[in-house]
């Protein structure tokens, strides 16, 4: 999957770090203006690092933006 193909999928990106435990939600689209609409997630990934304690050592899944919630028709 690309980062433009799970933006237009509706998708989010769930980045955490194994060090210091920070957790953040990326929209794909935005990391698709940055980094370009074809580039694949796992590449995408390898870059990844931590911003508040500069681990590489992250981890990621790709998820829906939206889980309907409760009470949702």
């Amino acid at each position: 999957m690309t980062l433009g193909g799970a933006a237009r999928a509706h998708m989010l990106l769930h980045v955490w770090c194994h060090d210091c435990l920070h957790r953040v939600d990326l929209d794909p689209a935005e990391q698709a203006e940055l980094h370009g609409a074809d580039m694949e997630v796992p590449d995408w990934a390898s870059r990844l690092i931590c911003s508040p304690c500069g681990s590489r050592n992250t981890d990621f899944v790709v998820a829906p933006d939206s889980t309907g919630g409760l009470g949702k028709r």
